[in-house]
């Protein structure tokens, strides 16, 4: 059990105050998916917010509704939770959110949220830079320096120490003892260099996943211009990997609060602070017919759901829109395993009337039918300059709005972005 320092009670408190003084009650027209952490016990909470108000929100989970109050989150995530209930639109609530991230020292993302509400209304500069100035006043500048603060631009990722690093392997090994005996299963946890997974597949397997673990890795390190060495994980990334359906699905809906239909081979789910597991299953032989296209599909869902959980750890906390976060996963899965039919579909839907606006609305929640649509999106931007892309990524990651950050390196916006999908997708081969 992790214990809760006097800091992060007072931040807490200082959140806490705020939410109350801002917030007025609201209920959602579309819930918010979200993945909190209490301060009691560490527990995590998955669901969706449904409303909100001073005192605290309440959220809708598998097991029903909950109210929290906002002294009850940690402080990261009373923070990201606050991000997804902003009215993106005024300059004042980007104030406030700033605010709220200098008491949490997280000032790229105070940074950020200052030039976003100057650039809603320029007027609040002078507040902006009031903010920023506020947590740094105490250190002395050098002569000539210039007054306005300027926040180091973030690393590729938190690098932990050696001793954050065993702890953290030795908190995933408790867990998975636990978690076995919960489940009722003997797993075995056997490590690679970025992964620790706990499994009770057949000893003689274990290369087999090992292998395909760190091959998902390298495909998307590579993507984000980070050295395979390295390892952007605190300690390593916990994989439970079931031998049975049953298992997996039990697994997901008592442990995890996320019931998943049978047609899902697994799944990644974060904490507010970018950490996280990932759960799967055996490749599907019955449903695939062989066990060579099982094994490929079930690579190419390995591979896809591990983007997510790099792209959680990348750079900051922030979390990105779900059409780039689906599509770039899609992008790297099949670019490791082609699936011609995605670009078949794309192509027919470029022919097609919908509503492409949905898409960069996270409250849409777009389904699987549109998964080929946003890996497409992904692809055109990249093959039009990775250089580019990846810039992009990284002022979402710091702060930036997405279409401003579309706008700034790929000089479109949503509306100008649309046809010029349309164009590529229909010129795709199969």
């Amino acid at each position: 059990m992790r214990k809760t320092s006097a800091l992060a009670c007072l931040a807490c408190m200082i959140l806490a105050g705020l939410a109350r003084a801002e917030l007025k009650e609201t209920t959602l027209a579309k819930p918010i998916p979200v993945n909190v952490m209490l301060t009691q016990k560490s527990e995590k909470i998955s669901g969706s917010v449904v409303k909100y108000d001073a005192e605290g929100c309440q959220i809708k989970t598998a097991k029903g509704e909950r109210q929290i109050k906002w002294a009850e989150l940690t402080p990261q995530s009373h923070y990201v939770l606050r991000t997804q209930l902003l009215e993106r639109k005024t300059a004042s609530d980007w104030l406030e959110l700033a605010e709220l991230a200098m008491k949490l020292d997280l000032r790229d993302s105070a940074k950020s949220a200052v030039a976003n509400a100057f650039r809603i209304d320029p007027a609040s500069k002078l507040k902006g830079d009031a903010i920023l100035r506020t947590q740094v006043s105490a250190k002395v500048a050098p002569p000539g320096a210039a007054n306005d603060v300027v926040a180091p631009k973030a690393e590729k990722y938190k690098k932990g120490t050696p001793e954050q690093h065993a702890n953290a392997i030795a908190e995933a090994r408790a867990r998975g003892t636990d978690i076995a005996g919960k489940m009722k299963l003997k797993m075995a946890d056997i490590e690679s260099a970025h992964f620790i997974i706990f499994t009770d597949w057949d000893p003689r397997e274990y290369e087999f996943l090992k292998s395909n673990c760190e091959a998902a890795y390298a495909a998307v390190s590579t993507q984000f211009d980070i050295p395979v060495k390295e390892n952007i994980f605190i300690g390593k990334l916990p994989v439970f990997m079931f031998a049975r359906q049953a298992d997996f699905m039990r697994f997901a809906s008592t442990l995890d609060g996320f019931p998943v239909q049978r047609t899902v081979g697994g799944y990644f789910t974060s904490m507010s602070d970018g950490t996280g597991h990932m759960v799967m299953w055996k490749p599907d032989i019955e449903r695939y017919g062989s066990v060579k296209e099982a094994e490929r599909r079930w690579a190419q869902t390995l591979t896809h759901e591990f983007t997510h959980a790099f792209i959680s750890r990348y750079k900051t906390d922030r979390t990105i829109p779900r059409w780039l976060n689906e599509g770039l996963a899609e992008v790297i899965a099949h670019g490791q395993f082609p699936q011609p039919e995605a670009h078949q579909y794309a192509k027919m839907m470029a022919g097609q009337s919908f509503v492409f606006e949905n898409l960069f609305d996270d409250r849409q929640m777009p389904g699987g039918s549109m998964y080929p649509v946003m890996q497409t999106m992904v692809e055109a931007l990249i093959k039009e300059n990775p250089k580019a892309f990846l810039a992009m990524f990284d002022d979402l990651k710091e702060g930036m709005e997405p279409e401003e950050a579309l706008k700034k390196h790929y000089k479109a916006g949503y509306k100008d972005w649309e046809p010029a999908w349309r164009r590529y997708a229909k010129n795709l081969r199969d």
